[in-house]
């Protein structure tokens, strides 16, 4: 299990190293010379692809969000713009169909960490025809439309877990000396600084051995569905937004990155996508996102923040109740021992 306490104090310092250089030199600037500062046993090489693909997570992970924001403002569902996403790919369908099966395997996994009695239901890959042939448009369409909505639970979950509640609350009160800085760096919408903070936190945390080894497109992932968390819950304790709107923007935010880790993953090992999904959507993630959202929170508004983490984790529960409508997958094995 993560130390708390210590993944705070790494995140603290990223964030207000950030926070006092952030109006001299560009996110990715500062990242680079950050973890050149704290990752002194790495080359400089090393630290410059570690901080370009950080940046370039970030950059793939604001862009599948937008482009689902503004689908959804036009009456789209998530779940049908990812569905129409992934179709509009070049890939032929067979491929499509696996991948969404591994992405699928990766939300089992996620789901696993949560609880070790649970008996995840996984794909066999190997048992499945992934040709063209056996994957028309409309059966394609069908299954993208389950995966989806798996990764929207997948999401929520994540909010409804004891640890990323119990995480929030360790995190309170705020370490942060400049909180007044993170406060307005929210309300402008000027978020992606924050995740490249966060992000830089959380690699010089693994460096110390306080988080699992992981990859950088990981860390980057979890560092944008951590500040998207804690834009809803900061929304919810302003009464800017509905319990119910909060719940939806997390569900989508989920199904956003998954488009993000879609065009990401193309091409990458089973054991990969399965590793990535498990961990930004897992018991690590949550932990982490909880982290974040306690440290950042200023003392006075501890109580409403809690509040809205708390009862966020009760709304989510319709949502996580839903049969799991997958048809179009039939060989499934309950054991995740064959992914590890």
């Amino acid at each position: 299990m993560i130390h708390t306490s210590k993944l705070t104090q790494f995140l603290c310092d990223a964030i207000s190293d950030y926070a006092s250089h952030a109006a001299e030199v560009s996110p990715s600037e500062w990242l680079n010379g950050y973890l050149g500062e704290k990752l002194h046993e790495k080359s400089a090489e090393a630290i410059n692809s570690l901080s370009s693909e950080i940046i370039d997570t970030l950059g793939i992970m604001e862009e599948k969000q937008a482009e689902l924001d503004a689908a959804f403002n036009n009456g789209q569902s998530a779940e049908n713009w990812f569905t129409d996403n992934v179709m509009a790919d070049s890939d032929g369908n067979g491929s499509k169909a696996r991948m969404a099966a591994e992405f699928l395997n990766g939300v089992s996994a996620a789901e696993s960490t949560y609880d070790e009695n649970i008996d995840a239901e996984v794909i066999d890959i190997t048992d499945e025809v992934w040709t063209d042939d056996e994957w028309n448009d409309y059966k394609l369409k069908d299954t993208l439309k389950g995966v989806a909505a798996e990764a929207g639970k997948a999401g929520l979950r994540e909010i409804a877990a004891d640890a990323f509640v119990k995480a929030t609350e360790d995190g309170l009160p705020s370490l942060i000396q400049d909180s007044e800085f993170v406060q307005q760096t929210i309300e402008k919408g000027a978020v992606t600084g924050l995740k490249v903070a966060i992000s830089a936190g959380l690699a010089v945390a693994e460096d110390a051995g306080v988080l699992p080894p992981t990859a950088a497109k990981v860390i980057a992932a979890t560092a944008h569905n951590t500040v998207e968390s804690l834009k809803v819950f900061r929304d919810v304790a302003a009464g800017r937004s509905t319990m119910t709107e909060a719940v939806i923007k997390v569900k989508n935010t989920a199904i956003s990155t998954f488009g993000a880790m879609w065009q990401q993953y193309k091409g990458s090992l089973t054991d990969e996508i399965t590793n990535a999904v498990g961990t930004v959507f897992g018991v690590k993630g949550a932990v982490i996102s909880g982290a974040v959202i306690g440290l950042v929170t200023p003392p006075q508004e501890g109580s409403r923040i809690m509040n809205a983490v708390k009862g966020a984790a009760k709304a989510t529960w319709s949502f996580l109740t839903k049969e799991r409508h997958l048809p179009s997958f039939n060989k499934i094995k309950n054991t995740l021992s064959n992914l590890f």
